[in-house]
């Protein structure tokens, strides 16, 4: 059954409306790529500082939600509530995740569009979720990359963060694959 996505685009309207980048993360991403059946919640990135994006959606039920648990360094997080049983929006501010290598920033870099709504990179949630251990989605993705090729800018990125060595080869290998 098709999540209710009303909600969601309410909230990319307002995000847009103020000026504010944003990308659609994780289940959500992963559903927009025909990679899972379910959402329980939409994932939004954004570099945004923390009171801009609070002032975009004042007309929004958004509680500040706990962030920052190890391994997660995520400088916040804020929880968008619907009274009607759609998927919360959950905003997560200049997303980070810690490594045996230091601190991993992982952008929000918008890739391309979906029902209207900005879609994140597949490669920074491939290596979002290799960095949280969730393997079943890293795989996934990783085999969409390897099927539908890799964004150049966005694998270069990552690779200038201190990413396992195991993470860093695979992206490394999509760089290359795609120089074929």
């Amino acid at each position: 059954m098709k999540p209710d996505l009303s909600g969601l685009k309410a909230v990319a309207q307002a995000l847009e409306k103020a000026g504010i980048a944003y990308a659609l993360g994780g289940s959500g991403l992963l559903y927009s790529l025909g990679l899972a059946e379910t959402v329980n919640d939409w994932d939004v990135m954004t570099e945004a500082q923390q009171d801009v994006v609070e002032r975009s959606l004042r007309d929004f039920d958004v509680a500040e939600k706990k962030s920052g648990d190890f391994p997660f360094a995520t400088a916040y997080k804020l929880m968008v509530r619907f009274r009607d049983g759609q998927p919360p929006v959950e905003m997560i501010g200049s997303f980070a995740i810690r490594s045996e290598q230091g601190l991993c920033r992982l952008p929000a870099i918008p890739s391309s569009r979906w029902e209207g709504i900005w879609t994140g990179s597949a490669e920074v949630w491939y290596a979002a979720y290799s960095l949280m251990q969730r393997t079943e989605k890293a795989e996934l993705l990783l085999a969409y990359l390897r099927k539908h090729g890799v964004d150049r800018e966005a694998v270069r990125r990552l690779l200038e963060e201190p990413l396992p060595p195991a993470i860093k080869a695979e992206l490394s290998a999509l760089h290359r694959r795609q120089d074929r």
